[in-house]
């Protein structure tokens, strides 16, 4: 919420480090 991103639970599962989300979500936002 905080970033205005949603992760879905498939996706949710496979991050397990505080980087992997970091780099999740910038993946994201430049896709959006």
């Amino acid at each position: 919420e905080e970033f205005e991103t949603e992760i879905p639970d498939e996706d949710a599962e496979k991050i397990t480090t505080v980087q992997q989300a970091i780099d999740y979500i910038t993946e994201r936002r430049r896709q959006a």
